[in-house]
């Protein structure tokens, strides 16, 4: 199920904001409303960081996760705001439209999804505070940022038949083809094009954070602070994940590890990793040959589309103009 079909709502709403030199006029905020962030030719404001910091606490509070220290949380809910700015925008350059009739469509399948009426379904995410047209503004942002995301790699991702052979007569695929690993995952992201001092300075930064688990911090706390990747405050938690859709690079030192165990810094292209495994389960592969092939070619798949996402928005960034200044805000 695509993410924006989850009932459990992303990271804040995108509000769509005059750019000004250091104020906003939008007509629900203050008259003067400082600029935490520009990004290209757009603005994040105070009270819209704020209001996607008040909405992410709600979700963790929701979901019995504890909630991270001020300056941890800010700098995590920033950043990602950055990136969803950063996107949509990509997007409006693109032309790409999603017509109200998706919009509602798309919440039609939540709702069916999870069983509830639409009242019901408004009544629960308001709770986390939106209401229902800010809720929609979020599906409608979240549909757009996935049109982008397909039409910049969807097209450029490509799973040959001789990698689904290779895979299937790997080691590790006729070892354990019937497990599944729940992994957590920390991320120290290189630049798109590191020199030798950044690698360095990131592989030492991933060991620092790797002494610090080993002397008793947890691995969750130690992604809400320190990771990169899109599921940091959500503690690194990449959920329940068969070998195909695990990044080559951790295939190897995964089959080797027992639950609870930690590993890293594991260097890939984007970056460096610590992945931690929570737990192990056997599921078995179902289907005969020609319908594990295909299982297969779609979870190479979805972890190329990963790896290619991760890479894309360290790119986008790279390549955009960024000015945080939270000095002005004090």
């Amino acid at each position: 199920m695509k993410k924006w079909l989850e009932l459990s709502l992303t990271l804040g709403c995108a509000f769509l904001i005059s750019n000004s030199a250091f104020c906003s006029t939008h007509k629900d905020k203050q008259s003067l409303d400082c600029i935490i962030a520009v990004v290209n030719k757009t603005i994040i404001t105070k009270s819209e960081l704020n209001e996607a910091i008040d909405r992410i606490q709600r979700q963790l509070l929701a979901s019995h996760m504890p909630i991270p220290p001020e300056n941890i949380l800010r700098k995590q809910v920033l950043d990602q705001l950055i990136n969803r700015k950063l996107q949509l925008d990509l997007a409006e350059q693109a032309g790409i439209h999603v017509a109200k009739a998706e919009v509602t469509k798309a919440i039609n399948t939540v709702a069916q999804k999870n069983r509830i009426p639409i009242d019901k379904l408004y009544a629960a995410v308001a709770e986390q505070g939106l209401n229902e047209e800010e809720y929609r503004k979020e599906i409608h942002d979240e549909m757009t940022i996935n049109h982008i995301e397909q039409q910049m790699m969807g097209g450029k991702i490509f799973v040959s038949p001789q990698e689904v052979d290779e895979f299937m007569h790997s080691p590790a695929w006729l070892s354990y083809n019937g497990k599944e690993y729940h992994l957590e995952n920390i991320l120290i992201a290189l630049p798109e094009k590191p020199t030798p001092k950044d690698i360095a300075e990131a592989k030492a930064r991933a060991e620092r954070v790797l002494m610090k688990l080993h002397q008793g911090v947890s691995f969750h706390e130690a992604a809400i602070a320190e990771s990169s990747d899109s599921k940091a405050l959500q503690g690194g938690d990449l959920g329940w994940r068969k070998l195909p859709e695990i990044p080559s690079a951790f295939s190897t030192r995964l089959i080797e590890m027992k639950e609870h165990d930690v590993a890293g810094p594991i260097q890939t292209p984007n970056g460096f990793h610590i992945i931690h495994v929570v737990g192990i389960r056997n599921v078995g592969m179902q289907g005969n040959q020609e319908e594990q092939r295909k299982q297969v070619q779609a979870l190479l798949y979805q972890r190329k589309y990963e790896e290619a996402l991760q890479t894309w928005i360290t790119k986008l960034r790279s390549e955009s103009f960024i000015n945080i200044h939270p000095e002005k805000c004090q």
